[in-house]
């Protein structure tokens, strides 16, 4: 129990830890505690499935490392967000503008003609719908950021003249389309007064190493019997063969 109420994130409820603990004793039945237990179980084990999932993509990641690196050095870029976006995308070269990509994925807004006018509606949604809702985030991210970028201020602008949601959209198009040009042209994201991750300036790699035991309990899993043996035990049984 002292473990349990350690993790919970709220200070002002771990404060209250003998409260806690006298509740549960006195208000709940056992089938109750029981569920509670077999929830924490479900829990434990969607959480180890999204590390390992974690993990596997980072390691097949690290042949777009490159391209990682250019993705990350935008503002309100991460590493989960860089993955997936990149993921959708596929080959940039493919697309041979920013609006074309732009276009591609339905983060235009769409044309129609009423009598010999022109009208502009919503956006398309033509293409992923989860590049679209990470480009979103993505947008979302810079607005909350406290550094004063030039894309936080391309948002302030549209935001006053066409609104919040419409603005959003227009930013998440702008990250799409200076993204594209970056990773065509192999330069990062540069401007005056705004940081980047870490590891992007010091240039580590962010994909961490399978150690030997964590390849040896996958192999297990797989149903492989793996055995262990010094250096000249291998040679030795090398030599029989």
């Amino acid at each position: 129990m002292d473990e349990i109420i350690s993790e919970i994130p709220s200070k002002r409820i771990r404060n209250k830890k003998d409260q806690l603990i006298e509740a549960v004793r006195t208000s709940l039945e056992p089938a109750q505690i029981f569920q509670i237990q077999s929830l924490l179980h479900v829990i434990d084990g969607l959480s180890k499935e999204i590390d390992e999932t974690s993990n596997e993509i980072r390691i097949e990641s690290t042949t777009l490392k490159e391209d990682l690196r250019i993705a990350i050095s935008m503002p309100g870029m991460g590493f989960a967000s860089a993955s997936v976006i990149l993921s959708e995308i596929g080959d940039y070269k493919d697309f041979s503008t920013s609006d074309q990509i732009a276009s591609y994925f339905g983060i235009v807004p769409s044309v129609y003609q009423s009598a010999d006018k022109l009208n502009t509606g919503a956006i398309t949604k033509h293409g992923s719908p989860h590049l679209r809702r990470m480009l979103v985030e993505v947008a979302h991210a810079i607005v909350r950021s406290k550094t004063e970028s030039k894309l936080k201020r391309f948002f302030l602008r549209i935001k006053a003249r066409r609104g919040t949601k419409i603005a959003i959209v227009a930013l998440a198009r702008k990250v799409l389309c200076i993204l594209h040009h970056l990773l065509v042209h192999r330069e990062e994201y540069r401007e005056d007064g705004v940081s980047r991750p870490k590891w992007v300036n010091k240039g580590c790699n962010p994909t961490p190493e399978m150690t030997l035991d964590k390849m040896i309990e996958v192999l297990m899993k797989a149903g492989y019997v793996v055995e262990r043996m010094t250096q000249e035990e291998a040679i030795s049984r090398s030599l029989v063969k």
